[in-house]
């Protein structure tokens, strides 16, 4: 319209601002915060007053501009969200401004859409009708919003399309039964439920649906395909608590939406001591057996399909599944898929988070040919992603472990502390964080190891989990060069004994085998090495890695490494 007509359409907007918005706004304690050309950012003291403010302008609106042709005709969206906000001088930022900001794109022209919080808060007291829309999702925001149009005279509440599914998994945890004798254990079941929503809702890649919508279907009985189609998810959490004496059992099962099928199940049973020490342990017993289940499924459905019908989503799948194949093929396949996977949604942080995350290791898995050009690249990538979404954990310590390979200690530590405190249940960031000892002039090995075993512990089934070994066996190595004890052989044997394993780890099983006098097992571990790896070369092995420790490393297996050349490793 400003493009036909500026300055008639500037000067209408103007009088609607100084005669009908602003005061209006104001008559019912409102604040302006900030105006964005046509947009205002406002506050008010309750939802009651910011939905009957909206409901009023926007029949005011109608009254005012309803007998001008639409094509001119000037009309507003409004998005109302409640909750806390952070107060940045005369600003306010946070998740519930960016929630408003979303529902206002979703609102009709002329329309009102507001968010559960709010119609929580004024359903039994507002006179204006509200049209469920179920749930939306929109961008960047970590699970679907329930939203709700208001009925205004002209406007049509109804969406004009269905509701965007996200391309990421979906979630609902239903609340868990409670099959105990005791109506009293219910609170112990619903809080383990809840906080297993909680806990899943801190990975940026997943969609998880709000307590009050999933626990809504209590008591109900519905299939659990009916109950995920009326939610809109890809996936439900089912779960059960039975308490008899001072035992507890507890078990949960994730299925398929779609299919009805139980991709994974679960069952723990202890003794009752503290209660709320038991229900934070079983809450960190079921998400981390939970999240890497689903994270195969996603990469499982993706590899069926193929490429050219993949959503940005679906690209990155498929692309962590040639990542975690480790070989000279897979690698490149992987890079490729992350930046299709950019292009297909330039606006989708993950893909970036992951290329970084793709330089870094081109370095530390001593492949890289132009190691500054690899790190600036993560370091472009990485900024990128948490440009777009900065409370994704990949992007931060993807960022932290670019950091460390430039030795900024500060930096790094404090990108992997972010990382930490957005999400304590990534293994990945605790991986990336042996890295970060690892790269230190004086390694902290007791720390390096501490962070590997974290690692396992939360996914011993991890693609990456061999590598979770090969830092605990390498830390306690670094602590002693000269002898080989049980615990080191015992932690690299579990690195070398994934199918999918890097081809580092297998040479130093091969050195530690060649220590032992057992020439065979050593020099099947280096023909493994060098079919994963065929250019390897004694030469190449020598400056592989650029962290500061590894000269003193090589040093101390120099005879180990002659041997190898003498039954098959080339020397160039």
């Amino acid at each position: 319209m400003v493009s036909n007509n500026e300055e008639a359409v500037i000067t209408r907007f103007r009088d609607l601002r100084r005669d009908l918005i602003v005061p209006t706004i104001s008559s019912a304690q409102g604040r302006v915060i900030k105006t964005m050309g046509d947009g205002f950012l406002v506050e008010f003291p309750s939802p009651r007053a910011a939905l009957h403010t909206a409901v009023f302008l926007q029949h005011a609106m109608y009254e005012r501009e309803g007998a001008i042709p639409s094509e001119t005709r000037l009309m507003f969206r409004i998005g109302i969200n409640y909750g806390e906000v952070i107060v940045d001088g005369d600003d306010v930022l946070g998740d519930v401004v960016n929630i408003a900001a979303r529902l206002e794109s979703i609102a009709p022209p002329g329309g009102v859409c507001i968010s559960e919080a709010v119609y929580t808060e004024v359903a039994d007291a507002s006179d204006t009708r509200l049209v469920p829309l179920g749930p939306q999702y929109v961008k960047n925001i970590p699970a679907p919003v329930n939203a709700w149009n208001a009925l205004i005279k002209g406007v049509d509440a109804s969406p004009t399309k269905p509701a965007r599914r996200s391309e990421r998994p979906s979630i609902a945890v239903l609340a868990f039964e409670n099959n105990s004798d005791d109506d009293e254990q219910r609170f112990l079941a619903d809080g383990i439920a809840e906080d297993v929503i909680v806990q899943l809702s801190r990975f940026r890649s997943l969609f998880v649906i709000a307590r009050n919508s999933a626990f809504s279907y209590r008591n109900t009985h519905k299939d659990v395909r009916e109950i995920a189609r009326e939610l809109g998810v890809r996936y439900v959490v089912e779960g059960s608590v039975r308490r008899g004496g001072d035992r507890l059992r507890v078990s949960a099962h994730l299925v398929e939406a779609k299919t009805g099928r139980h991709i994974w199940s679960g069952r723990w049973d202890r003794t009752v001591s503290d209660l709320f020490d038991l229900q934070d342990e079983l809450t960190h017993a079921i998400v981390s057996e939970l999240a890497p289940e689903l994270g195969a499924n996603e990469r499982s459905l993706a590899r069926r399909k193929p490429t050219e019908n993949l959503t940005a989503w679906e690209l990155c799948q498929k692309g962590l599944a040639e990542f975690y194949n480790y070989s000279e093929e897979s690698y490149p396949a992987a890079a490729r898929l992350f930046k299709a996977a950019i292009d297909a949604d330039p606006e989708f942080a993950l893909p970036y988070a992951l290329l970084g995350r793709w330089h870094s290791v081109m370095v530390t898995t001593g492949r890289s040919v132009d190691i500054p050009n690899d790190v600036q690249q993560g370091l472009i990538n990485a900024s990128k992603a948490i440009e777009l979404d900065d409370r994704l954990e990949d992007g931060h310590f993807a960022l932290g472990s670019l950091l460390t390979l430039m030795r900024q200690e500060t930096q790094a530590k404090d990108s992997l502390d972010r990382a930490y405190a957005l999400n304590d249940n990534n293994p990945v960031m605790y991986h990336a964080r042996t890295m970060f000892y690892l790269y230190q002039v004086e390694p902290d090995t007791h720390a390096m190891e501490k962070s590997a075993q974290t690692a396992l512990a939360l996914n011993p089934k991890d693609p990456l989990a061999w590598a979770f070994h090969f830092m605990i066996g390498t830390a306690r190595w670094m602590r002693n060069l000269e002898n080989l004890r049980p615990d080191v052989k015992e932690a690299i044997d579990a690195a070398c004994a994934s199918v999918q394993v890097d081809y580092f780890p297998l040479i130093i099983g091969a050195v530690l085998y060649v220590r032992l006098n057992d020439l065979d097992q050593a020099k099947y571990l280096l023909e493994r090495a060098m079919g994963r790896r065929p250019a390897l070369t004694l030469k190449m092995w020598h400056t592989a890695f650029p962290f500061p420790s590894w000269p003193r490393m090589i040093k101390s297996i120099e005879p180990e490494l002659e041997k190898l050349v003498e039954i098959g490793l080339p020397r160039e």
